[in-house]
């Protein structure tokens, strides 16, 4: 695959810089690029190995145009990059373009135009899968399990399967059947080893353009709200209510029956136990969230206990002296 910087700019919607007919036939990060490689750089972090590159263009703001001999200005990088990957993804999306002869697809369950199953993937009855949608390797899709336009599942993945309820008795625990169903919207990706539990009686629902990273777990009665990113081994315990526009980072865990406004970002290996309702970035562990600026502050104090543990220690001593 090979394209002109010149064709990459129109392409990309990119202000051009440089020579418009070099010749780029790869996509690479600075420090492995090569003079047929086009890389890119997101932050400041990046900017010494931007000196030291090879690479034949790089994608740049604006403000770093002095910087480079050939490349594109872009405003968000990042999201250049992104677009960059597409037209340099020779392979393609792995399984895509074929139903798998050993995929087990139920009578009456309806997949739409351009679907593509994996090997060993099962669809069960009454599912629908919508135009476009990619359902990997070993993945299990449930009965009556929804699944819209333009999705990817992860290999191994399951959607549908039973919520985890249970009603305590004095002869043991009593099974609580799964009513509702699992609804996924337009343009979702879920990652590899996801399970996403049907609801017990409203659905779980999944709106469109959510991405979720691999193992993670959405319990029955969920609703996760548009554009909304987790990361890896996030948990969603039941009837947890996710806004839109909100990312979560890796190992988070939510308590269940709580909400989350929109536009919101979680820091990795947090605690969630009580709704948040008000936008922004929120920090914690075990002892749950708080807002970012609040938990840098708590931070600096908790650095410091041993030291202050020691000090009070020492005042308890005196105590009589001074009493």
């Amino acid at each position: 695959m090979h394209y002109t910087l010149a064709e990459l700019a129109q392409l990309t919607a990119t202000q051009l810089v440089g020579a418009g007919d070099c010749q780029l036939s790869e996509l690479a990060s600075l420090r492995n690029a090569t003079k047929s490689s086009v890389s890119f750089v997101s932050s400041t972090t990046a900017l010494v190995e931007l000196q030291t590159t090879s690479a034949g263009a790089i994608v740049v703001v604006p403000e770093l145009i002095y910087e480079i001999k050939n490349g594109l200005l872009s405003e968000d990088p990042y999201k250049t990059y992104a677009e960059l990957s597409v037209l340099f993804d020779i392979r393609g999306i792995p399984f895509a373009g074929e139903i798998h002869p050993s995929a087990v697809i139920a009578k009456t369950a309806i997949l739409a135009a351009n679907v593509s199953v994996g090997p060993n993937a099962v669809i069960g009855e009454d599912a629908i899968v919508g135009m476009g949608s990619i359902i990997g390797p070993n993945v299990t899709i449930y009965p009556e399990t929804r699944i819209g336009v333009d999705c990817l599942i992860g290999g191994n993945s399951v959607i549908g399967s039973d919520g985890f309820g249970f009603a305590k008795s004095a002869d043991g625990w009593i099974k609580i059947r799964q009513l509702g169903g699992v609804l996924i919207g337009n343009n979702v990706e879920i990652g590899a080893c996801c399970s996403i539990d049907r609801g017990a009686l409203d659905d779980t629902i999944i709106e469109d353009g959510v991405k979720l990273d691999n193992q993670v777990h959405i319990a029955h009665g969920c609703r996760v709200g548009a554009r909304t990113a987790m990361a890896g081994c996030v948990a969603l315990a039941g009837s947890t209510v996710i806004g839109a526009d909100v990312t979560v980072g890796g190992m988070t865990g939510f308590t269940g029956h709580l909400s989350v406004c929109d536009k919101v970002h979680i820091g990795a290996n947090a605690l969630v136990t009580q709704s948040i309702s008000v936008p922004g970035t929120y920090m914690g562990g075990a002892g749950g969230v708080m807002k970012a600026t609040d938990w840098r502050r708590n931070a600096v104090w908790f650095r410091q206990l041993d030291s202050l543990a020691r000090r009070l220690k020492l005042l308890e001593k005196r105590l009589p002296e001074i009493g």
